[in-house]
């Protein structure tokens, strides 16, 4: 899309219906671009992946791989175990801060004013902004599992119907706290800051959620054990894990019902993100603060 088209299709004064799509695309377009200027950002955390990973083998010598076997995946290594987690939790809080992080970014920049003004809908620049994210992470998370099997020889099961029930739970983990991440954004259009909050949750979820150790070891620990199964990503990453580790399947009942969670906590979730990011809105128009940072 050259650029006079592009400003002809935000100086719209009654868009038609196919200029959402156009301008999801655009916003997507244009950060993808951005993005992809950033080489050496790029390389350097592609190494950083590639060392994290090494980090975790070696690891994974350490642990006796007896004790998984009581956590319900079988016979499998640390280093299986682990980069399920890693790869899981990672992809899920880049493309759920992703959106946070850009709204923050447009306001402290000054262009979050342009965009509020035009006729593009919110929705569209919050999807475009999501799909740029999913690629991303998708770019990170992929390399973590190929560099796992290929190269360390992690024994994940990657079979058609695996592989598929592994992309349909990690659509579900996303979608269930994409809530959370539109409520960060709608703070964030109010008091300007937010993505603590954000990575203060990413912590606590990977912690409690059982990335590089079993639930189980929390067994002795109520409280948290009980933490950790309100959280939407504990339900996702025991589904994930069953899939890749043991082979099942999303019609597995195990599988099947980790999954029926994730949809509740989205319709619980969802609602609330929505709700809050439009009383963000709302209040930064009618105080006229969209351009104060």
């Amino acid at each position: 899309m050259k650029v006079d088209q592009l400003i002809d299709l935000f100086r719209e004064e009654f868009p038609r219906s196919s200029s959402e799509l156009k301008h999801t695309w655009a916003v997507f377009w244009a950060n993808f671009k951005i993005f992809l200027s950033y080489r050496t950002w790029v390389i350097t955390e592609t190494l950083s992946t590639v060392a994290s990973i090494a980090m975790y083998f070696f690891m994974g010598l350490q642990v006796d791989a007896n004790r998984f076997i009581s956590a319900g995946y079988g016979d499998v290594t640390w280093l299986a175990f682990a980069i399920v987690g890693v790869s899981t939790a990672n992809y899920l809080w880049m493309c759920i801060s992703r959106i946070s992080h850009s709204l923050q970014h447009e306001v402290s920049e000054g262009t979050l004013e342009p965009i509020v003004s035009s006729m593009i809908k919110l929705r569209s620049y919050i999807i475009g902004q999501s799909i740029r994210g999913f690629i991303v992470s998708s770019y990170f998370m992929v390399g973590t599992m190929l560099i796992g099997i290929l190269v360390l020889k992690a024994p994940l099961i990657v079979t058609v119907e695996t592989l598929l029930s592994f992309i349909v739970i990690l659509v579900m983990m996303i979608v269930s706290y994409a809530g959370i991440g539109i409520m960060a954004a709608g703070i964030i259009l109010v008091y300007k800051k937010g993505d603590p909050m954000t990575f203060l949750l990413a912590s606590i979820t990977e912690f409690l959620g059982g990335v590089l150790f079993p639930l189980n070891y929390l067994q002795s620990y109520p409280i948290l054990y009980g933490l950790a199964w309100v959280m939407p990503y504990t339900y996702a990453l025991d589904a994930a894990r069953r899939v890749l580790l043991t082979g099942a399947t999303l019609a597995s009942p195990l599988v099947l019902y980790n999954f029926a969670v994730l949809v509740l906590f989205t319709l619980v979730f969802m609602p609330i993100g929505l709700r809050t990011f439009k009383w963000g809105m709302d209040r930064i128009r009618r105080e006229g603060t969209v351009a104060t940072y």
